[in-house]
């Protein structure tokens, strides 16, 4: 498939745009891992099971973890129609 010159560049921006935000999302992610000596999916399989408390930290852990998810889909997605289009 192709696609007009326009869209593949601002798909790339796009692509770049949501590689920003997964390094900043996974540095934030990072500091709660060293603080509370878990990683991000070991946490999330404790939170979702309800083994941990209701602490503020966890909820924030948790909504940057699933917005770095989200991201790691966009990226995903982006990648995928770019190399669909040639340009990847």
């Amino acid at each position: 498939m192709q696609f007009k010159s326009e869209v593949v560049r601002s798909l790339e921006r796009e692509r770049k745009l949501s590689e920003a935000a997964l390094a900043r999302l996974t540095e934030q992610c990072k500091v709660f891992e060293a603080q509370y000596g878990w990683s991000t999916e070991e946490f999330l399989r404790k939170f979702e099971a309800g083994e941990i408390g209701d602490d503020q930290d966890f909820f924030r852990w948790y909504a940057l973890a699933q917005a770095q998810i989200d991201w790691q889909a966009t990226r995903q997605g982006l990648g995928e129609v770019l190399a669909q289009s040639g340009d990847a």
